[in-house]
C-alpha cells in the first residue's frame, strides 16, 4: 500500500464519525497536535528547551480534553451525548408536555428503525 493511499484511507475514515458531541473539536485537536508536537520534540531532542516546549505543547490538548470531559461529566452531562440523542430527547419532551404519552412510545420505537432503514439504503451500491 502506498503512503498516499494510506493517508487517503485515514481521511476517508475520519470523515465517517457518527457521534458528534461537545468534545469532538478537542478530540480532533488532540489527534492532530499531539503526534505532530511529539514528532517535533523527537527531532529537537538535542536542544533541551525546544524538546520540552514541543513535549508540553503535545500534552496540552490531551490534558485539556480530559479536564473538559470531567467538567462536562459533572456540570452538563447532556453535552457528552450525541446530537441525534439530544434532538430525539427534545422531541420526546415536547410531546410529553402535550400529554401525548402513546405517541411518545411510538416515536421512541420508530426512530431507531428509521435510522437502520436509512443506513441500509445508503449502504446499497
Amino acid at each position: 500500500m502506498k503512503p498516499g493511499e494510506t493517508i487517503g484511507n485515514w481521511t476517508s475514515r475520519a470523515g465517517v464519525i457518527r457521534v458528534r458531541n461537545a468534545l469532538n473539536p478537542l478530540l480532533w485537536t488532540a489527534a492532530l497536535v499531539t503526534p505532530t508536537s511529539w514528532l517535533a520534540a523527537y527531532f529537537f531532542r538535542d536542544d533541551a528547551p525546544l524538546k520540552y516546549f514541543f513535549s508540553g505543547m503535545g500534552s496540552l490538548p490531551v490534558f485539556g480534553t480530559l479536564i473538559a470531559y470531567f467538567i462536562y461529566m459533572f456540570r452538563d452531562p447532556d453535552r457528552l451525548q450525541s446530537e441525534e440523542y439530544l434532538l430525539r430527547q427534545h422531541a420526546i419532551q415536547i410531546l410529553y408536555k402535550k400529554d401525548a404519552t402513546t405517541e411518545i412510545v411510538d416515536i421512541v420505537n420508530e426512530a431507531p428503525r428509521l435510522q437502520i432503514e436509512k443506513r441500509a439504503q445508503e449502504d446499497k451500491p
